[in-house]
């Protein structure tokens, strides 16, 4: 086997390699025994038909197989005999095999690029300030407060903003279009969705009435099925609900918990918000670092790795709109703007990996079977799920690694932050 390899970019090759005709017509002879044993031809029990019956009845199968066998085993082995490991799958540009000659065969194919990390330690960033402020908490406090609400009826009431209407409604697009139909649904005067022109139609209604009335919906308007149409809406009331809200008091935060009076729910909102905050601004360093150090290490990707991230990216996007019960194939979107914008995320996601795996070699960093198995503990218990059934879930996709390899990345970028250099800017 004579094997020639090229360099077209850092992280692309090509090999030319050339098989001998003996070896090719070692691979035939296996290959035509194999048709041998399995062939059923008649007036030949399985196994005892001619080799040349079975080779001129199976030509075409024959010269296909050999074919694949023979560039599968030697680009494989081409490979790694020049010290090279692939990544995805190769181009096959030619294949050339003339009579008595040797199969001759070119492939392109994409490599990891060499990367040796320089001035990743010491990295100059800063860590936000973090502060809560007196209305910070205040707001925090009356968002439990509202969390808590109760809906009370009020027959003879005329809704006002912020009540909350139960009505059969009925929405029907002027000019064509599905009409919407919606029994008992509860609608809020004022709420998050709702156009300004929709509320003033209902405020004033009453237990029992009904209203007619049309609304105009802007081009940009979520529901892509109203956006820019007018729809007539129907609404018959049912009820009128007023919002009731506890006092913000001792009695309320005893209600929460163990809590003795209202300072110290206080003294907790506040806690929780210094904590949060503190949780954000290390979160916001270790990006900064990731930030620098990627800076100092520019290198080429392969597009195959890019390519594969991308699509992972708009996989896990339409999945997310499927779990929110939204059709994808009926938004609206420009999907090669989204397929650009994706893979500039995937092109710093691959970057980073690859970087944070370099350095990881560099400085001996490792992940333990026992972290390992901890760590995948630990997710079976967020998830709710037995650890056993998740560890067989990984092992049967053959994920166990990437979870070793993910925790391996963490690990660096800790150690890339515990070397760098943080400038606190303070603590308000």
């Amino acid at each position: 086997m004579k094997v020639e390899v090229s360099d077209l970019s850092p992280v692309k090759k090509s090999m030319v390699i050339e098989v001998e005709p003996d070896e090719v017509a070692r691979e035939r002879s296996a290959v035509l025994r194999g048709y041998q044993q399995r062939a059923k031809i008649p007036g030949f029990r399985p196994g005892k038909a001619p080799i040349d019956l079975v080779a001129k009845r199976f030509a075409k199968e024959v010269d296909e197989d050999v074919r694949e066998r023979v560039l599968t085993r030697t680009y494989a082995k081409a490979a790694r005999e020049n010290g090279l490991t692939p990544i995805g799958n190769p181009i096959l540009d030619e294949v050339e095999q003339p009579d008595g000659q040797p199969l001759r065969f070119k492939t392109t194919f994409e490599v990891l690029p060499v990367l040796e990390p320089r001035n990743y330690r010491g990295a100059e960033v800063r860590r936000p300030t973090v502060s809560v402020g007196p209305d910070e908490v205040e707001r925090a406090l009356d968002g439990l407060r509202r969390s808590r609400v109760r809906l009370v009826e009020a027959p003879s009431r005329e809704a006002q903003r912020d009540d909350v209407v139960l009505a059969d409604v009925q929405g029907t697009p002027i000019g064509g279009g599905e009409t919407m139909r919606r029994e008992r649904t509860m609608i809020q005067l004022g709420g998050e969705g709702n156009l300004p022109a929709f509320d003033e139609a209902l405020l004033g209604v009453t237990a029992g009435e009904e209203r007619k009335f049309e609304v105009a919906y802007p081009d940009d308007y979520p529901a892509n099925d109203i956006a820019g149409k007018r729809v007539a809406w129907e609404v018959r009331v049912h009820e009128i609900k007023r919002q009731e809200f506890p006092d913000l008091d001792d009695e309320f935060a005893r209600d929460l918990g163990d809590f003795e009076n209202l300072d110290a729910l206080r003294a907790r909102a506040r806690a929780d918000l210094e904590a949060r905050r503190a949780h954000e601004a290390d979160q916001a360093v270790r990006q900064s670092v990731l930030d620098k150090v990627l800076l100092e290490n520019p290198v080429v990707l392969p597009d195959g790795l890019v390519e594969d991230e991308t699509r992972r990216g708009l996989e896990r996007m339409v999945r997310g709109f499927i779990a929110q019960g939204i059709d994808p194939e009926k938004l609206e979107l420009d999907w090669e703007d989204l397929r650009r914008r994706q893979a500039e995320s995937a092109r710093r996601m691959v970057h980073a990996r690859l970087l944070l795996d370099a350095i990881a070699r560099a400085e001996s960093v490792s992940a333990s079977d026992q972290e390992l198995t901890q760590r995948i503990r630990h997710e079976a218990a967020h998830a709710g799920r037995k650890f056993e059934e998740v560890m067989q879930d990984l092992k049967k996709r053959s994920e166990i690694e990437l979870v070793r390899a993910q925790m391996v990345r963490e690990k660096t970028l800790d150690y890339l932050t515990s070397v760098a250099n943080i400038h606190d800017e303070g603590r308000a």
